[in-house]
């Protein structure tokens, strides 16, 4: 076996991670040819296969990579407490962690909030990730995630503690007469997203009060929440968005008191627990206004 460049093995995680090779590029900062280059590079050192690719076209790690990949893992994890603890000797919250959550928590929770992270540790790097999926923090595509359902993968390797409870109501553009609000169509969601609760809750109030689908459908909540600000419909949204965005009123109705609220989950690694910076976010993202 060749000698390898130790800093290639962040190509491989990169791309084992994301899958392709413009997301490794732009996980990495660099662009694609750096990462082919690299990654064949490190191929050769080790003379081994290290991904092949599967039928959606999608880079996966090959199973003689496999081993290869723990030890990749092992230096990441080493190299991120070593930073750490350079931190901790100067007394210092540094580094960079990545955070994960649906659109809507990082637009209307996590960013307006997230200057009062940057001024207590002004050396941390913080990476939002909008995601609506849920995303494989074994795969570590996140050091934090934040979800609307505790995690059904990960086992030991993952840990998760419940924020809070995030309520919903029915809300409308604030610029719609009570006339105009009366008559407005509610925004629905398309038959992939048909399951969610809050696609759900829509369309039982919906057929209670007898009134119309819009002509459109959404799939997330951050679409359905610009859609009613722009006044296209009435639509159930997260009640933290009301109040500090007079773009909408409330017009919760009977049927929407009856317990509309999701769980909301912070997940972690579990080998992170020590990390100042994992303990810093965390800390921080308990105290949001949740509820």
């Amino acid at each position: 076996m060749q000698d390898h460049d130790w800093d290639d093995f962040k190509y491989l995680l990169a791309l084992h991670r994301t899958g392709t090779l413009s997301d490794a590029a732009r996980r990495c900062g660099v662009n694609e040819t750096t990462v082919t280059r690299r990654l064949k590079r490190l191929q050769q050192a080790l003379g081994t296969t290290l991904f092949v690719r599967n039928e959606a076209g999608r880079h996966q790690l090959a199973e003689a990579a496999q081993q290869i990949l723990d030890h990749a893992e092992t230096m990441e994890r080493e190299n991120t407490a070593l930073r750490e603890h350079l931190d901790q000797s100067s007394r210092q919250v540094g580094g960079t962690i990545r955070i994960s959550a649906v659109p809507v928590i990082i637009n209307h929770v996590i960013l307006p909030h997230l200057g009062k992270l940057g001024d207590k540790h002004p050396h941390l790097t913080v990476e939002l990730v909008p995601e609506s999926r849920n995303i494989d923090l074994t795969k570590r595509e996140a050091d934090l995630a934040i979800r609307f359902s505790r995690p059904e993968q990960g086992g030991l390797a993952t840990k998760a503690k419940k924020l809070g409870e995030l309520g919903f109501d029915a809300y409308c553009g604030s610029q719609l007469t009570p006339e105009q609000q009366d008559g407005a169509d509610w925004i629905c969601y398309d038959d992939a997203s048909a399951s969610l609760p809050q696609a759900r809750w829509t369309e039982e109030l919906r057929k209670h009060l007898k009134q119309r689908p819009s002509s459109f459908r959404v799939s997330d909540i951050d679409t359905a929440l610009e859609a009613t600000a722009r006044g296209y419909g009435k639509a159930v949204l997260p009640k933290l968005v009301y109040g500090a965005d007079k773009r909408f009123r409330c017009i919760g109705t009977e049927p929407s008191k009856s317990g509309m609220t999701r769980d909301l989950w912070l997940l972690s690694h579990a080998d992170d627990e020590t990390r100042l910076s994992i303990k810093a976010a965390k800390s921080w993202l308990a105290k949001l206004p949740w509820v």
